[in-house]
């Protein structure tokens, strides 16, 4: 008798929860050809899936998120996104400040310099320190056999002079 009681309680409920998604919304016009070939924000990496400047990526299903959850991402300016070869331009951005996302919700990240910070070219740096953390640690296979400059965004292979 318990297990029909469970079982009528729970008619009510949909069959699935609600899907809760991010999308990255690529905002650099095609001047600054900045692509975005990385990003990673809470349980999501969208490795793999460069978003064009003006475009913006498939739905990736994600959890609800509270404030404080920062997004990062690698851009590749020039790079041609159809390409086989992987870019070895690379600018790493942190965004400045948190996202959050409500369970069902679609959570919209704008790449742009105005939501993100490390953008050289826009006066905006990262320290060497979360440079360092984002090189090494998010986004380590993106950097692998590379040293990045924080203070001039720029990426140089490990054995060149100057690299760290």
């Amino acid at each position: 008798m318990a297990v029909l009681s469970f079982a009528t309680a729970c008619a009510g409920f949909p069959d699935a929860p609600p899907q809760t998604n991010v999308v990255l919304d690529n905002r650099y016009g095609a001047d600054t050809s900045f692509v975005v070939y990385d990003a990673y924000w809470l349980n999501v990496s969208f490795a793999g899936q460069p978003v064009a400047p003006g475009a913006s990526s498939a739905p990736q299903e994600t959890v609800p998120a509270s404030p404080d959850n920062t997004g990062y991402v690698v851009v590749a300016p020039g790079w041609d996104p159809s390409s086989a070869t992987p870019p070895t331009k690379l600018v790493v951005l942190q965004s400045r400040s948190g996202f959050s996302v409500a369970l069902g919700d679609t959570l919209h990240i704008a790449v742009d310099d105005q939501t993100f910070e490390g953008n050289c070219a826009a006066s905006s740096r990262l320290t060497q320190a979360q440079a360092n953390f984002l090189t090494q640690v998010v986004f380590a296979a993106d950097f692998a056999g590379l040293a990045y400059d924080a203070a001039t965004c720029t990426t140089t292979p490990m054995g060149e002079a100057g690299a760290q």
